[in-house]
């Protein structure tokens, strides 16, 4: 009998997003540090500055050394979107201001499970997938998918401080595929990545589910499912 498929999810707008829009909470923790701007302005300004950002978390010879990195790039996001915002805004102490933003997006409260994803992981589990997560987020996701009630659904998350590697390089499918006890060749990746992202990571030969804000996530074991008796890509 051929063994259910093993499943990598992806977090921010796959399984989880922000509780509240970017901007406002980028407003009150400057007002909290003597800035005032517009939430909608730092919104915008924010979408636009990570579009353009560089793949965090791949710099650094160590572990250690590359989350270290994780906290500078934010930073540097950070500078940026109130610099594109408002370019006359001063703080007294930025770094200060960076590290309590950083530092309020580590818990769980500023992130939702989204509709539906508390179900589908379930029911994949009920259906023996092996579970888990490979994301390019930064070291804080296993906190916050503890916070949430989500980690003890994964038996491996992989993210690429641990790696040093980001999506969609291979390396990272495939040290979460050995953690499932799979071959690539059995993993499919349900996240709502770039068509680009999601093409390069087919090109592995592993299966892919692409999600969006609008895909009913109780769905997903049958989206799987399908995805699964797909031929691969070589």
């Amino acid at each position: 009998m051929t063994r259910p498929a093993a499943v990598a999810l992806d977090a921010t707008g796959t399984l989880i997003e922000t509780a509240e829009p970017v901007g406002e909470v980028y407003r009150r923790v400057a007002l909290a540090h003597g800035v005032d701007l517009p939430a909608w302005r730092l919104d915008d300004a924010f979408r636009r500055v990570l579009r353009h950002a560089p793949v965090r978390g791949v710099e650094g010879a160590t572990p250690e050394a590359r989350q270290r990195a994780e906290v500078e790039w934010w930073s540097e996001r950070i500078r940026q979107t109130f610099q594109a915002t408002d370019s006359t805004a001063r703080f007294e102490d930025f770094p200060a201001f960076a590290r309590a933003l950083f530092d309020t997006y580590r818990a769980a409260a500023a992130w939702r499970v989204r509709a539906g994803a508390r179900e589908a992981l379930a029911a994949l589990r009920a259906g023996g997938h092996p579970l888990g997560v490979l994301s390019n987020f930064d070291h804080r996701l296993p906190e916050i998918l503890e916070g949430l009630g989500l980690k003890d659904d994964f038996a491996a998350i992989v993210l690429p401080w641990s790696v040093g590697a980001a999506k969609p390089d291979r390396a990272l499918f495939g040290v979460l595929a050995e953690a499932l006890g799979r071959p690539l060749e059995a993993l499919v990746y349900v996240g709502d990545d770039p068509p680009k992202v999601l093409e390069a990571i087919a090109g592995h030969g592993v299966r892919v589910v692409p999600v969006d804000e609008g895909t009913d996530l109780r769905r997903l074991p049958e989206l799987v499912g399908k995805a699964a008796t797909l031929p691969r890509r070589s």
